[in-house]
């Protein structure tokens, strides 16, 4: 089973926002951080609002930030909301792609069952449970006022100038 792109920036840029704590950011930033698209974390940050779960501010002080508390945003919700299709075989297609074999065949509740385990799985988890450990995220994002990382990183490279 594979998640989409779209699927994985949308997490991306929640975990970002979470380690704001409801500061707003800019998309450039986030992008910067990931070393992403932005044009694409545009598109996805327009579905994140619309799902309610960004707040989306135009202008210069503006940017996005979490609508919700990262407590309340469960990240099985957010991968169904997300994803746009998942069949992952043909006879569990909604357009009437069918298999030869369909009517005999259990796959169908195989993969079916598969499919509610990988969610379930999201399911148990919210954007709180996933950035516990800030302090190791925010290094790895060069967040500087939450790791202080670039800080330090600025004071080295202003010493050996």
């Amino acid at each position: 089973m594979r998640l989409t792109l779209q699927t994985d920036y949308a997490l991306r840029v929640l975990i970002y926002l979470a380690l704001h704590k409801g500061r707003p950011c800019r998309i450039t930033d986030v992008a910067t951080a990931y070393d992403i698209s932005r044009n694409h974390l545009l598109k996805v940050g327009l579905k994140l609002g619309r799902l309610g779960y960004l707040d989306t501010t135009r202008g210069r002080a503006g940017g996005i930030a979490l609508a919700r508390r990262p407590e309340d945003i469960n990240l099985g919700e957010v991968v169904r909301q997300m994803e746009d299709d998942f069949a992952l075989t043909t006879c569990m297609r909604t357009d009437g792609g069918a298999c030869v074999i369909s009517p005999a065949c259990a796959l169908k509740r195989v993969v079916g069952k598969a499919l509610d385990a990988f969610l379930a799985v999201f399911d148990g988890f919210t954007l709180a449970d996933i950035t516990r450990n800030r302090s190791e995220l925010s290094a790895l994002l060069d967040l500087p006022e939450i790791s202080g990382k670039s800080t330090l990183r600025r004071a080295l490279q202003e010493r050996d100038q």
